[in-house]
This record gives structure tokens, C-alpha cells and sequence, in this order.
């Protein structure tokens, strides 16, 4: 085992050394972009020392792009294969996807695709962090270029969903609901936005986050923001005194989505008949022809 790791371990060291001085010989041509095993063949290639492999690639990640000759199909090559060696490094999402689309050269729609599958692997592995659907919505929105009506709105409508998935999770910016807020007007989705800035502001405790939210929804429903302030005060202490009786163990935003406890009993035929009396009522009664 110690043998095996040697050799990855120079053979990496090596291959970083050779391009250091070939980079050094000739400083005004582009660099080379690095050797990285596919997706599929990594696993082979690191001859089961994994997350080794992974650790190795990451550096080789971090060093290259650093420089400043460093192109987007060479570091999405590298990001790539450290997530297919080892799902759960979850540093390499975020950094893997930034470093590639914001690369001095190479970085074209292609880029931006496969910066948001490395995205989407990320937000299944580690579905609490905020900064990666935060990330892959503003790329959807941002970044991503067609000239067809259709699919720019499919690009809005996803990256818009992903933001607003993002501001809901632990540690994300509260006042990113604003822009959420805009967009879901510019989609036609005006009540959508005014019940993402409401419920955001009865779960909010950042003060200046408030304000502004306060002011953009002020300007939704064309009214007053100390009014609006006075009223969403008021849902909130409503809000707190129910999520406390019935659901303390939840966070806020869950409660919100929840509601109070269903009663222990009901009773399944009102439930599905909605109350109306079927036992008394008269079938119809169809005459049918005979059959010729």
C-alpha cells in the first residue's frame, strides 16, 4: 500500500515539476493544460487510493489555476475528476465551478453546462449548503446565452427555483430574496414574489436584510413600508406564538411550509365525499336501447 501511494504520489510530483519548468522556459506561451483522468477512468487510474488521487488533483487545481495562462477546459477537466474520485470533498464544487468559469481563457456556454453539473453533483451530496444552488442559479440567469424565448425562460425559471431554494438554508443572504423578488416579477409572477418576500420577513432576524426587503415589497403592493412594517410585525409575533405551541422542534421556515398539527381524528368518508350525504341520494337511472 505505502509502495502504491509512493508512486502515485511521484508521479504526480513529477508531472508538476516537468510543467513548472517548461512553463518557466517559455513564460509568453500559454501553459499546457494538465493531465486529469476522465470521470470514468479516474477511479482506475488511482489504482484505489481515492481520495489520495483526489488530494493530489486538488492542489494541481489550486496551482493551476493560479496562473495566469490557465484555461477553463483544463480546469474543468481537473474539478471533474477530484468530484468522480471523491463525491464527498465538498470544496471542490464551489471552487471547481468558479475557477472554470471565470478562467482568463477557454470559457464559452460549454463551460458554464458543465460548471452546473459539477453543481448539481454538489447540491445532491450536500443538499444544506447554500452557495452551490446560489451559484448554479446565477449561472442559469447570468451566464448561460440563447437567443430562443423558450429556453431563456426555462434558464430564468430554474435559476430563479434555485436562488430561492438557496435564501431558505442556514447561513445564506437573507437580501438575496430581493432579487428573487425581481425576477419572479419579470417571469409575470408577481404574487409569487410579494408571498417570497413576506414569508422571508416573518423569518428574519437580520435588521438591515428587513429594511430592504421591507422597501421592495413596499414597492410591490403599492404601500406604505411603516404600514407594511406594522402589519408583517404583527404576523410575525402571530407567527412565533403558534410555531412555539405546535411545532417548536421545527425551524421557522419549516413550520411556515408545514402548518400546525393535523387533529389526531377525522373521519375518512367526509374526507373524501367532502361532506356531502351519499347514502340518501337517488342514482340515476339510465334506460339503455336493446342490443340488435
Amino acid at each position: 500500500m505505502r509502495i502504491a501511494t509512493g508512486l502515485l504520489v511521484g508521479v504526480v510530483a513529477i508531472a508538476a515539476a516537468r510543467g513548472a519548468r517548461e512553463l518557466a522556459s517559455r513564460p509568453d506561451e500559454i501553459e499546457d493544460e494538465p493531465y486529469a483522468p476522465s470521470p470514468r477512468s479516474a477511479p482506475i487510474v488511482a489504482l484505489g487510493f481515492r481520495e489520495v488521487a483526489a488530494d493530489l488533483l486538488s492542489i494541481r487545481l489550486t496551482g493551476y489555476f493560479g496562473g495566469r495562462e490557465s484555461t477553463a477546459e483544463g480546469l474543468a477537466a481537473l474539478t471533474e475528476a477530484i468530484v468522480a474520485l471523491d463525491p464527498r470533498y465538498h470544496r471542490a464544487y464551489e471552487y471547481g465551478a468558479r475557477a472554470m468559469t471565470i478562467a482568463p481563457h477557454g470559457v464559452d456556454q460549454r463551460t458554464f453546462l458543465r460548471a452546473l453539473a459539477v453543481l448539481d453533483q454538489g447540491m445532491h451530496e450536500f443538499p444544506d449548503d447554500w452557495k452551490l444552488p446560489y451559484l448554479a442559479g446565477q449561472i442559469y440567469t447570468q451566464d448561460l446565452e440563447t437567443d430562443k424565448l423558450a429556453q431563456r425562460r426555462a434558464w430564468d425559471e430554474r435559476g430563479t427555483q434555485l436562488t430561492e431554494n438557496a435564501i431558505r438554508k442556514p447561513g445564506a443572504p437573507v437580501e438575496a430574496a430581493t432579487w428573487v423578488a425581481f425576477m419572479r416579477t419579470k417571469l409575470g409572477q408577481r404574487e409569487r414574489a410579494i408571498d417570497g418576500l413576506r414569508e422571508m420577513l416573518l423569518v428574519t432576524r437580520d435588521e438591515d436584510a428587513r429594511k430592504a426587503l421591507l422597501d421592495k415589497l413596499a414597492k410591490l403592493v403599492d404601500t406604505d413600508s411603516a404600514e407594511l412594517a406594522s402589519e408583517i410585525f404583527e404576523q410575525r409575533r402571530e407567527l412565533e406564538t403558534a410555531w412555539h405551541r405546535d411545532r417548536p422542534t421545527l425551524p421557522p421556515t419549516m413550520y411556515i411550509l408545514l402548518g400546525a398539527r393535523i387533529t389526531p381524528g377525522f373521519d375518512m368518508v367526509e374526507l373524501a365525499t367532502g361532506g356531502a350525504d351519499l347514502a340518501g341520494s337517488q342514482p340515476v337511472v339510465e334506460k339503455l336501447e336493446p342490443l340488435e
